[in-house]
């Protein structure tokens, strides 16, 4: 009885699949590893890049494009990963994913060919424009860009002025700004406006930018002056500044075949004196050397001195005249930029 006592005894302490009562796990062969998928939707920019996505962390990628191929290794694993390849902005691209990797996951190696088009480059129209005159010295200069700007808050950092303009940068919605300065600008002022262009500056919800690297504006702000050019008989020119009259004087009009256009036009340029030539209304030819105190309007008409017998009535080629001495008191009272109105 006593051997039974220690059987039993032992029984109770070994496991019972040893003595054959019922079965011990057997050893199972690892779980395999899950596989690293590629997802079919991916994002575009391009500025920076595409943005590819994996069901799983991948640590290791590798992609070809443009004939080139490169491979990234993460320090962390990333379900998204950004490929950095700076596409041509409005055209078809193909990138191709030749191979990934990630910790715990089997190789993603089926290359997979990614297709698409870019979104077209970011277009900005301003407000003033390219040497626009008259423009309101209290502002707004206005940005207005095809498509809503995503980096809105540092496009301020982006907008220069010379001489330098302090000022403040509204949104008055996702693709229009108007910069406002703390004060007025003075009166026919030359300023130039510069946007920062390029993949550092302004970009769409698209990932697009400018394709200028820079945008220059220069303009000039309105004059409180004015000069108005009566084609009436006896022929005169005014000088208004803050309308008031600050010198008047006869002029001389284009004759017939040769008349000066009437109209409101802006002095766009100043020179003491030049060369002029051209055919007049008989057709003949003329050239006149150091024609002086010149203040061109626009083509080849000006005002500027010319010495007449008489002045008051039509005499010149479609430019305004003006007697020598009075010429010279008018170039060096105005600037470019006053508006000059020619009427009958």
């Amino acid at each position: 009885m006593i051997w039974l006592k220690k059987l039993l005894r032992l029984m109770a302490v070994l496991p019972l699949c040893v003595l054959g009562v019922t079965g011990c796990a057997k050893n199972q062969p690892p779980a395999p590893l899950p596989h690293l998928k590629l997802s079919k939707t991916f994002k575009v920019e391009s500025y920076q890049g595409v943005e590819v996505h994996f069901n799983h962390p991948v640590k290791s990628l590798q992609w070809s494009w443009n004939g080139t191929t490169k491979k990234m290794n993460l320090a962390k694993g990333k379900k998204s990963v950004l490929i950095p390849v700076k596409l041509p902005q409005g055209k078809q691209f193909s990138l191709t994913i030749e191979k990934a990797s990630g910790p715990s996951t089997q190789p993603f190696k089926k290359s997979t060919v990614l297709t698409g088009q870019t979104a077209p480059a970011l277009q900005v129209v301003t407000n003033p424009g390219i040497w626009q005159f008259n423009v309101s010295p209290e502002g707004p200069f206005t940005l207005q860009f095809s498509s809503p700007v995503a980096n809105r808050a540092s496009v301020s950092q982006d907008i220069h002025f010379s001489p330098a303009i302090s000022g403040t940068l509204n949104w008055t919605s996702a693709t229009t700004a108007n910069f406002v300065p703390d004060q007025p600008l003075n009166p026919t002022e030359t300023v130039t406006m510069t946007l920062d262009g390029g993949v550092s500056g302004p970009h769409g919800a698209q990932g697009q930018y400018l394709d200028s690297t820079t945008i220059v504006r220069p303009f000039i702000t309105a004059s409180n002056q004015k000069i108005v050019v009566h084609e009436q008989l006896p022929e005169t020119l005014t000088l208004y500044q803050n309308g008031k009259v600050m010198l008047k004087t006869k002029c001389n009009t284009g004759v017939t075949g040769a008349t000066t256009p009437t109209g409101t036009f802006y002095i766009h340029s100043k020179v003491v004196k030049t060369d002029m030539s051209g055919v007049d209304p008989d057709g003949e030819k003329y050239e006149v050397k150091n024609v002086p105190w010149v203040m061109g309007l626009f083509g080849n008409t000006a005002i500027h001195g010319y010495q007449r017998a008489k002045y008051g009535f039509p005499q010149s080629n479609g430019c305004v005249e003006l007697p020598i001495a009075t010429a010279k008191k008018l170039y060096h009272m105005v600037d470019v930029g006053t508006p000059v109105v020619i009427e009958k």
